[in-house]
């Protein structure tokens, strides 16, 4: 699925209250995203006793530093896609070709070529 920009610019800042995160894991980096809540509630808990504020800072840094990262992550993101779908595509097909090659030879019947191929393409 193409991850979309704006959808991931939306939940960057509807989720500043709660942490942030949503964009990152939405981009498919659930780690980060998890870390970047934790680190949040993390500050929220100890602002009392004043280490709070550390983590609260290093937060604020990383959000920032997103609303300039996410259209990077997300061109990164569906760039992968791309090259992941090329690779299926590419590999169906050899599959098809090698399944062809079989029955050719007279090693498989027509209609068990058919079948196997209809299987490759829906995969």
């Amino acid at each position: 699925m193409k991850r979309n920009v704006f959808i991931a610019y939306i939940l960057l800042i509807i989720s500043f209250p709660i942490g942030g995160g949503l964009h990152r894991i939405y981009c498919g980096k659930i780690f980060s995203g998890l870390c970047q809540m934790a680190l949040f509630w993390l500050g929220q808990i100890t602002v009392l006793i004043w280490i709070g504020w550390a983590f609260l800072f290093v937060w604020v840094l990383w959000w920032l530093a997103d609303i300039f990262l996410t259209s990077n992550i997300i061109d990164s993101v569906n760039f992968e896609q791309k090259i992941e779908s090329e690779i299926s595509q590419n590999n169906k097909i050899k599959n098809i070709e090698a399944l062809y090659e079989l029955y050719q030879k007279g090693a498989i019947s027509k209609s068990e070529y058919e079948a196997r191929k209809d299987i490759i393409m829906r995969s």
